[in-house]
């Protein structure tokens, strides 16, 4: 026996542990990240819904703000909640190393009921055109719509995977590229004088661009996920989720229709035929050029947040939950406040300039609009504490009321106030879904403190101009103790994380920045 090799102990012979792919960036830095990409895609976005309302006219405007309506809102209808049930439970199926099980059989009845929607609409374009554009004739946009459906399923299903993953910074870079791509394309179609079908299949092409990121890290990690030898049957996939993803099914079914009712009342409900209710919509999507970025912020601080709400949720951290959101609504409140405050003020500059002094209708509105998207945003966050409740149906019925309000609050003022009332009935509408949200998730036990009255008020205070809205942000942060000790703590997380990613950024290729780090 060659004495020249002694026997390697047994602890040596201890295979390393394997990495884990996808480590979650941190909650500050996931917002950090989300608010930065966030400001420069809504600063590229602005500037294309400029372009668009510079270079098409009143009821072009219309037929591209409805298509977008139908792109946004209606597709997650189609899927009876299978993608939104990625965010939920990724954690949940990962932890028991059946994720990639789950993940493909998501996948396959996605892929199902895609291609059965993408058919309807191919088969009946007129149906569609007449319930979209209020004409019958209008088919060629229904058959690019039917293409850019799919190429936006495929692009939200990656986005839920990669948010429910916890890589916020690749979900974020998706969403830069798919807005950067489209503002290139639509303003290179409009240069040429491209109608409404080719915007909306340049939209699908910036959307299947948008997949490039997620498609590259899930590739790389992918295969050194855990695997349970406990196999995923389809019966306990179905008990987990189907509850959520019905209730989800129909929370998207009701809050599209609450979101698309104003428009579709006013296209289908005033007086002039189709041409003056295409136009009235491109005064609507004129008013929301500035309160749209609220709405987008609070959509993507919500879903950057419900994983971290999930994860603590899922450990027993109930408490953490809390505090986090009763922060986010205070704090987010206050920014929404301050940065319509902001917009008013510059709104007026921007309609005479920008726009040649089109859209008056729209910048005389423009601040009830400013109120319920502000409400809006914190809806969508709010609302996370009841998913993760497990408690989708309590959303519905706040969302059902709202749904209602709205419908008869257009009906009775849409025909004498015209774009007013209806901006003045989707602000009381909102107002009622928040209240009802915030209410059912006392039930939970969500505890409540002052921070969540002030989050209530300060988007109202934009009524009384944008003045008086910045004194009552001023009083609220001169005298609200919870204000004060929130707004320390975050931006003391800040700091730290911040400090964090500069020696990362000092360490490594910028290319890295979105590559996900792995456990050592």
């Amino acid at each position: 026996m060659d004495s020249s090799n002694p026997a390697i102990p047994a602890s040596e012979n201890v295979q390393p542990e394997a990495r884990e792919p996808f480590l979650a960036d941190s909650l500050a830095v996931g917002l950090l990240v989300s608010l930065s990409m966030t400001v420069v895609q809504r600063a590229v976005g602005f500037a294309r819904s400029i372009g668009f309302c510079k270079f098409l006219d009143e009821e072009t405007l219309g037929q591209w703000a409805m298509a977008l309506c139908f792109i946004n809102l209606i597709t997650p209808i189609f899927l009876l909640g299978l993608p939104g049930s990625i965010v939920r439970y990724v954690e949940h199926f990962r932890r028991r190393g059946q994720l990639q099980a789950f993940i493909y059989r998501i996948v396959f009845g996605t892929a199902v009921l895609t291609l059965l929607a993408a058919v309807s609409m191919l088969v009946c374009p007129g149906r569609y055109a007449e319930l979209i554009f209020r004409d019958p004739n209008v088919v060629q946009p229904v058959f690019a719509l039917a293409t850019c459906l799919v190429a936006t399923i495929i692009f939200n299903f990656m986005e839920h995977l990669v948010s429910g993953l916890r890589q916020v910074r690749v979900a974020s870079l998706m969403q830069f590229v798919h807005s950067v791509g489209f503002t290139l394309l639509a303003i290179s179609w409009m240069a040429i004088g491209g109608g409404v079908s080719g915007l909306i299949l340049t939209f699908a092409a910036a959307a299947m661009l948008g997949c490039v990121p997620a498609a590259w890290v899930l590739m790389r990690n992918w295969s050194g996920l855990q695997r349970s030898d406990d196999p995923l049957t389809h019966r306990s996939l179905a008990r987990r989720i189907a509850p959520y993803a019905a209730s989800l099914w129909a929370i998207n079914l009701i809050g599209n229709l609450f979101d698309l009712s104003d428009r579709y009342m006013i296209l289908h409900f005033s007086v002039g035929g189709p041409s003056v209710g295409q136009a009235m919509v491109g005064e609507y999507f004129s008013a929301r050029l500035l309160p749209i970025f609220l709405l987008s912020l609070g959509t993507l601080i919500g879903g950057s947040l419900m994983p971290y709400l999930t994860a603590d949720w899922e450990s027993g951290r109930k408490r953490r939950v809390n505090l986090r959101l009763r922060k986010t609504l205070l704090l987010l409140s206050g920014a929404f406040a301050f940065g319509s405050a902001v917009g008013m003020l510059i709104a007026p500059w921007m309609f005479n300039n920008l726009l040649d002094g089109r859209y008056t209708q729209a910048l005389a509105v423009m601040p009830i609009a400013f109120v319920f998207c502000a409400w809006s945003g914190l809806i969508i966050v709010a609302e996370n504490y009841l998913w993760c409740a497990e408690k989708g149906k309590l959303i519905g019925i706040a969302l059902t009321l709202g749904l209602l309000a709205n419908i008869l609050l257009n009906r009775l003022l849409l025909p004498t106030m015209g774009l007013y009332g209806a901006m003045l009935a989707t602000a009381i509408a909102n107002l009622v879904v928040l209240l009802m949200v915030l209410y059912f998730m006392s039930t939970q036990g969500f505890v409540f403190d002052r921070s969540i009255g002030f989050a209530l008020i300060l988007p109202a205070t934009l009524l009384a101009g944008p003045y008086f809205a910045l004194l009552a942000i001023a009083a609220v942060m001169a005298t609200s103790l919870h204000t004060q000790r929130y707004l320390g703590e975050v931006l003391a997380e800040f700091r730290q994380h911040a400090l964090k990613l500069h020696s990362r950024l000092a360490n490594s290729s910028l290319a890295n920045l979105f590559t996900p780090r792995l456990h050592s």
